[in-house]
């Protein structure tokens, strides 16, 4: 793999990049949120409240996280709820009886993105779920079909995303892809997963990694070539379904292909596949695991390809 890694590193030095134009809606009332005394900020309080909590008022605190969630505050949704969830759920204190009910709400949130006209929730509703993911990656409490419901809900955000913002400096992250693409990776780091579930992944994936609305520049493309490495190391496509997969992403009839550099959609295409395929292909080139050996020829195979 060593040639490749050169080759992916060259056409990295000249790979392109590209500034979308920016988007100011309207800041709207954000559901209520009850921040307790001594949580606001994640530092020796937090951990003595926290710690000093039962555990049916730990509970209580986390399935009251969501409505926080879209803040327009950063510091609020960020650095409270965000972070006070991930903390917890990660501290192992949580009980299925208590995960189960927040799966619940953070999938009606993430239904119902397009209802925060500041396009918060949507992102952290992701986010969220990516935690929630990652429990049952450590110690499994969901049925397969509930597995499929989080990748098939992610997949529906995915499709009707239309807002690409990142970060802004007033109004902190978004980050919409980015952090679906985290929920996509928990599951594909999943013991349990299923060969249909890992292709429901891909076509997930597939969905924005070559999107032609908007130019990634908040790292979006490296994220969602996580899910697509944690794949690999699953062992449970082909070197042959790697190479259809990473051909379908533009396949050579799409007209597309024929105005690369006279269309603004096609711009961001070529940008946006350039990224992703060239994230596969060096974190593939870069580690010793054989297992990384297809999806990561496959990358260069895409990337060779491209106009």
């Amino acid at each position: 793999m060593r040639r490749t890694l050169v080759s992916c590193t060259v056409l990295l030095a000249a790979a392109c990049t590209s500034t979308p134009a920016g988007v100011a809606p309207p800041v709207a009332a954000a559901p209520a949120c009850t921040i307790p005394a001594g949580l606001a900020v994640m530092n020796d309080t937090w951990r003595e409240t926290t710690a000093a909590m039962n555990p049916d008022a730990k509970a209580a605190l986390i399935l009251s996280l969501p409505a926080c969630l879209e803040n327009p505050d950063p510091a609020i949704r960020d650095g409270f709820a965000y972070e006070t969830l991930s903390a917890l759920l990660r501290s192992d204190t949580a009980s299925v009886e208590t995960l189960r009910p927040l799966k619940t709400e953070l999938l009606a949130l993430l239904a119902r993105a397009d209802a925060d006209p500041n396009g918060f929730r949507g992102p952290f509703a992701a986010l969220a779920l990516a935690e929630v993911a990652r429990t049952d990656r450590i110690a499994p409490w969901m049925s397969e079909a509930e597995r499929s419901e989080l990748i098939a809900a992610a997949h529906t955000f995915l499709a009707g995303l239309t807002d690409y913002r990142g970060f802004s400096d007033t109004e902190g992250w978004r980050h919409g892809v980015a952090h679906t693409a985290d929920l996509l990776m928990q599951m594909s780091l999943n013991p349990q997963l299923t060969r249909a579930q890992a292709d429901a992944i891909l076509a997930a994936v597939a969905l924005k990694a070559g999107t032609t609305g908007h130019a990634y520049i908040f790292g979006e493309s490296q994220r969602l070539a996580a899910p697509v490495m944690y794949l690999a190391r699953q062992n449970v496509l082909t070197p042959e379904d790697w190479t259809a997969w990473f051909t379908d992403l533009w396949p050579a009839g799409d007209p597309l292909r024929d105005v690369a550099y006279r269309s603004e959609a096609a711009l961001a295409r070529l940008h946006n596949l350039r990224a992703f395929a060239m994230a596969v292909c060096v974190s593939a080139d870069a580690s010793p695991d054989e297992a990384y050996a297809p999806v990561g020829e496959a990358a260069f195979a895409l990337l060779s390809q491209l106009p």
